[in-house]
């Protein structure tokens, strides 16, 4: 049997995708990125989801992966850092987080991404990040909360980051938890998760926060998408089928934030009408006295786990 071809030899002339008739190279995905504004030398987070583009072409799944990551390492450069959620909730699931063997629970990108050389996988047990690059250790220096200012999220608006949105919709967008917890949102509150984490083999107790939202509220960012693009603070290419999004996380913060001021329920859902009428009724249920929230959230919770 014939071997399949190295990526080296595959990636001037074979096509990762065909929409439409065309056919998606890995040179528009660099394309794509830098008219999306990414520049070398940038941090940038990436959300992915690789189905996106049109039809699969390359069935090679090491070349496909390999390309896509190639493609975003062409546009930032080797003095650029590439960061991709290696999300795994394993806190959540009551299950011990190895940081070399547990899997990443958000994207096939993702978990090719974490198993490449020169990869740095932070140890948050529920939401660890995959970094490589030139800011990597300073990076994966992160504390135990999850969405804090010492957290990756706190970092990538310290730094000025910027998150790519490669193929994945706005609705992935993370650091918006961030924007949240800075605000101190009433919907949300502050939860302590404990469990074991594995570190080079050996077991250890371990404790993070979690800014928690009540099971009973629901996010919604489509508002906010339209109003960044509406303003030009996100940029959007498309890509065959897909689309490439770009933000940079100052931008990001200071227009969420700014929002918030104005609407304290921005980022959930507020249509249909009732939604937004529980929002607004609950505001001072939450700031003044929150257990009928709370019994609402453990019978919700309740509900939804069946």
């Amino acid at each position: 049997m014939e071997q399949s071809k190295s990526y080296t030899e595959k990636k001037a002339c074979e096509p990762l995708y065909e929409h439409e008739s065309q056919k998606i190279y890995p040179s528009h995905f660099v394309k794509a990125l830098r008219d999306a504004g990414i520049n070398k030398g940038d941090i940038v987070f990436v959300h992915s989801r690789v189905s996106a583009f049109g039809k699969l072409l390359a069935f090679d799944k090491h070349f496909l992966m390999q390309s896509l990551v190639n493609s975003i390492k062409d546009a930032v450069g080797d003095n650029g850092t590439i960061i991709m959620p290696a999300f795994s909730y394993s806190f959540d699931k009551n299950e011990a987080f190895d940081a070399n063997n547990t899997k990443s629970t958000v994207g096939a990108l993702t978990e090719f991404f974490r198993k490449q050389p020169g990869v740095i996988r932070t140890t948050h047990p529920n939401h660890s990040v995959a970094i490589w690059g030139s800011n990597s250790h300073e990076l994966s220096n992160i504390g135990k909360g999850t969405f804090d200012e010492n957290s990756i999220f706190g970092k990538l608006h310290k730094l000025n980051g910027k998150i790519i949105f490669f193929g994945a919709p706005f609705q992935s967008c993370t650091f918006i938890h961030y924007i949240e917890q800075m605000h101190k949102v009433p919907y949300r509150c502050m939860r302590k998760f404990r469990g074991k984490v594995i570190t080079n083999g050996r077991e250890h107790d371990e404790e993070i926060t979690f800014y928690y939202k009540y099971s009973v509220f629901f996010s919604s960012f489509s508002s906010f998408e339209k109003r960044l693009l509406e303003k030009g603070i996100i940029k959007n290419v498309q890509v065959g089928a897909g689309n490439i999004m770009a933000v940079g996380c100052k931008g990001l913060f200071d227009e969420g934030y700014n929002l918030l001021d104005k609407d304290i329920f921005f980022f959930l859902k507020n249509n249909p009408a009732i939604f937004g009428i529980f929002n607004k009724l609950s505001y001072p249920f939450l700031r003044y006295f929150p257990l009928p929230i709370r019994v609402l959230d453990k019978a919700a919770a309740k509900l939804l786990s069946r």
